[in-house]
């Protein structure tokens, strides 16, 4: 007697050009994070990282897209993968980009913080939100990818 299938991974792709497209991703992921029984707090949290991981294709990258996937095998209960991947410059240290106040450079200046559009507490957050975290270069791009556990 065949085994039954294992369940394949649910698998949904967002482009990232513009602001609105983070608007949109992180509804959706949110959305599917709660449909997957992730629970509202971590659905919160993976829809802030969701929107930062966007904010930065927008911001720092030429175009991107986040992709979801929601994998039921992943981890003892299950998990939601996030990838944002986006063509553009690598991150120059990211040792230092995780940092609060800081970009992949080093401190912000303060008197730059509005004409840049953010703290430099957003890679930091997803580190933090996130049970695993990963950031891949490659020749034309770069790739985050973070895991939410249920």
């Amino acid at each position: 007697m065949a085994e039954p299938d294992a369940p394949r991974p649910v698998e949904r792709k967002f482009p990232v050009r513009a602001m609105g497209d983070v608007l949109i991703v992180r509804k959706r992921a949110q959305e599917l994070a709660i449909q997957f029984g992730l629970g509202g707090r971590r659905a919160t949290e993976l829809a802030i990282a969701v929107s930062e991981l966007a904010t930065n294709i927008v911001k720092y990258g030429i175009q991107g897209e986040v992709v979801v996937i929601l994998d039921s095998e992943a981890g003892a209960r299950g998990g939601i993968r996030v990838v944002a991947r986006d063509e553009g410059p690598p991150i120059r240290n990211l040792e230092v980009a995780l940092q609060d106040g800081c970009d992949d450079t080093g401190p912000i200046d303060p008197t730059l913080v509005l004409r840049r559009g953010g703290l430099g507490t957003g890679l930091g957050a997803v580190l933090r939100f996130a049970d695993l975290f990963e950031y891949q270069q490659g020749e034309t791009g770069k790739a985050i990818t973070v895991t939410f556990f249920r």
